[in-house]
């Protein structure tokens, strides 16, 4: 039994270095992914990453919009990524942020879509977390991404 509690905790210990901690620094904007995730855009409008099966998208919402409606923003910006299966819009309170996601389809891929905002700085942004429904994995990783969100 001793072991196994070793082995485990070991195993628990390489999950927490699992991980990366990013800033999009023009809006202070922290995320935490896979260690396997590389950053292929930050601009000052568009953050990217990607990941073994999983890709990462946050843009900048420049519409002034209270976070009370950013459910309809959220509904607007899946139906421009032409989702399919769309779900309904469920709010959230992620660390500084609040807002909105829906999950949907398309190509083949599940996407988690949210619309935040930050009700200190006045930020609104989109974020896209896309990944193979079968993948249960980057399910899973996908929701630890979302609730990883802060303010750096």
């Amino acid at each position: 039994m001793k072991k196994l509690l070793i082995i485990f905790a070991i195993l628990c210990s390489f999950s927490a270095f699992a991980q990366k901690n990013y800033v999009w620094k023009q809006f202070n904007i922290q995320i935490t992914v896979p260690d396997d995730f590389r950053i292929k855009k930050n601009t000052a409008k568009e953050f990217e990453m990607k990941g073994e099966g999983m890709e990462l998208s946050m843009l900048i919402h420049e519409e002034n919009v209270a976070i009370e409606d950013l459910d309809d923003a959220a509904i607007a910006g899946a139906k421009a990524m032409k989702l399919q299966e769309l779900d309904a819009a469920h709010q959230v309170k992620i660390n500084e942020f609040e807002g909105f996601y829906v999950e949907g389809f398309k190509d083949g891929n599940r996407i988690m879509f949210a619309c935040l905002g930050n009700p200190n700085s006045h930020t609104n942004f989109f974020i896209a977390i896309i990944f193979d429904d079968e993948d249960k994995t980057a399910e899973k990783d996908a929701l630890e991404i979302l609730n990883s969100l802060d303010v750096s």
